[in-house]
Parts: structure tokens; sequence; C-alpha cells
């Protein structure tokens, strides 16, 4: 089996499982695609986990084996497409999800773990984008992507180069936003303190941070929109009145 599910509320999980690096080929992205669809109908969930099975690689990116055939210019091209659907659903998935990188993400591995909303990688683990010392480029928005979050600089030094980034280094360029020698277990702690928010102000938190960059009246223009239909909602009228009281909230997501 390609992907192993545990849609159990308020923290689901998504396992890659394909040996023997969760390499991706036409099959594993349908079912990727087909698991996340399943998990956005999950009544009561908070946060998904999106893990890669075995100790090769949390995914090594396309399965060059199995994608050969495809060669051709139409071929790639709808290869490309069918991917970029597939990170673009994760990219605005409604709840949060969080990649969990205990082993190396590289190539369009790198690339599904920058469309996850948040990266917590092994201390031990490594990312890149080694495209070029194959003779060809990344083609799965790795540069769009990845340079909103270290700027043009450091992603055409890793574009170029295709080196190695190391979890300290990956870490304090802002490109994961954890480290631990625990991954699971810091990926876990994370999504159960998200859980623990009220849903629909993580929603809207998801909306900001994906709005792309529409200018500056345009940001503003969302965050009142925002404010204006969260500050009457049963959560925040708890957040603050259990504020006052100085006890813990219980959010509903209503």
């Amino acid at each position: 089996m390609a992907v192993h599910e545990e849609l159990e509320p308020p923290v689901l999980s998504i396992t890659l499982d394909r040996p023997k690096a969760n390499a991706f080929d036409v099959e594993q992205i349908e079912a990727l695609r087909a698991s996340l669809e399943r998990a956005a109908e999950v009544e009561g969930a908070r946060v998904l986990l999106l893990r890669g099975a075995g100790d090769v690689a949390f995914c090594a990116g396309a399965d060059m084996g199995a994608v050969g055939p495809l060669a051709t210019p139409d071929g790639l091209s709808d290869w490309t497409r069918n991917a970029h659907d597939m990170l673009d659903r994760i990219a605005g998935f409604p709840i949060p999800i969080i990649a969990v990188l205990r082993r190396p993400a590289v190539g369009g591995g790198f690339e599904l773990a920058l469309a996850c909303h948040l990266r917590v990688l092994s201390r031990d683990a490594h990312v890149a984008i080694p495209e070029i010392h194959r003779g060809y480029l990344p083609s799965w928005a790795a540069i769009e992507r990845l340079v909103p979050l270290v700027g043009l600089g450091l992603a055409g030094d890793l574009l170029l180069t295709g080196r190695r980034v190391s979890s300290d280094e990956a870490l304090a360029r802002g490109i994961v936003h954890r480290v631990a020698d625990d991954a699971d277990g810091e990926a876990r702690a994370l999504a159960e303190e998200i859980a623990g928010l009220p849903p629909l102000a993580v929603r809207a938190a998801l909306g900001q941070i994906g709005g792309g960059s529409d200018g500056r009246e345009a940001q503003r223009a969302r965050e009142l929109a925002d404010l204006e239909r969260l500050v009457t909602t049963e959560d925040t009228v708890e957040g603050v009145t259990a504020f006052f009281e100085k006890r813990q909230p219980k959010f509903k997501g209503k």
C-alpha cells in the first residue's frame, strides 16, 4: 500500500510508504491526492501530520525509473500539472499540515515539504534540491515557495549547487520550523498544541499566511474581514471569557 491513513480527529496522519524512498510515480500522486480528499472530510479534524515511512527518506521526489516513460513534452507536462495540483491542495488545505521529516527530504520530496504549512526536521536529517547534478531542474514550484521563505540569494544558492542543507542551517534560515532528535514526538506535540486552539481562528490564520503578496491594502482588508467575522463567534467569546476568568478555554469551532 502506497499511503497509510490514520484519520481519527483531532490530529490526523498520512504516511507515504513506497519502497525504497517513498518516491512518487503516477499512482502515488493519485493515492496521496485521494487520501487528502478523505482527510478534508473528517469532522473535528484540527491538524494533519504528513510522514514518510522507512529509514531512507521522507520522500525522494519522483521515481526516475517509474516516470521515465513520461519523458516526452506531453508526458512531462501532464506529470507536472498533476504534481502541482497535489501540492496546491496541500498548501490550500483547510487545516494545518505538518511535514514530519525524520529522514532527508530531497528533490520533489523537499518541494512536497515546502507545500506544507509547518516542517519539523530530525536533527540528523537534511533537505536539498539536487536536480542540477543530474542535468535538470526542479519543476514542482520549489523556487516559488522557497524564495518567500529564504530570499532569492539562498534559493539561488541551493538551486545552482544542489547542496545539502543541514538541520541547523535549515532552522536558522527559516526553511523548517522545528528541529528535534525525535521529529515524530516534536511534530505530535506541535500538532496537539495547535489542535487545542480555536479552529476558526486557525483557519483564518492559514488564509492570512497563504494570501499571497497582493499589496498592503488588500492584506489589511483581509485582516479586518477576518477579525469582523471572528469577533462574534462562540470561540472568541469563550476565549475572552476564559482569559478574564483565569481558566483554560473550551473551543468548539463555532
